[in-house]
């Protein structure tokens, strides 16, 4: 398992895909993880494609995002 890609977004999520090939077959698998303060968020896990993965990560923090209106002034 190797980490492809990490980020932060500017709500202190942490963005993360893993690839991993499992032993006895070709094709690799994605892992998704959104994490909070160490807290797993989401997880998603393809047989599909790093792009796919990372898509799904932004479609759940897109939707899960702190409005502007929740912030406090």
């Amino acid at each position: 398992m190797r980490t492809i890609y990490q980020s932060t977004d500017d709500f202190g999520h942490t963005l993360r895909a893993l690839k991993m090939t499992p032993e006895g077959y070709t094709d690799p698998v994605y892992m998704g993880l959104v994490i909070q303060d160490r807290e797993v968020l989401f997880r998603t896990r393809e047989n599909s494609s790093r792009e796919f993965v990372l898509q799904k990560i932004k479609e759940f923090v897109a939707g899960n995002a702190p409005s502007m209106n929740a912030q406090p002034a």
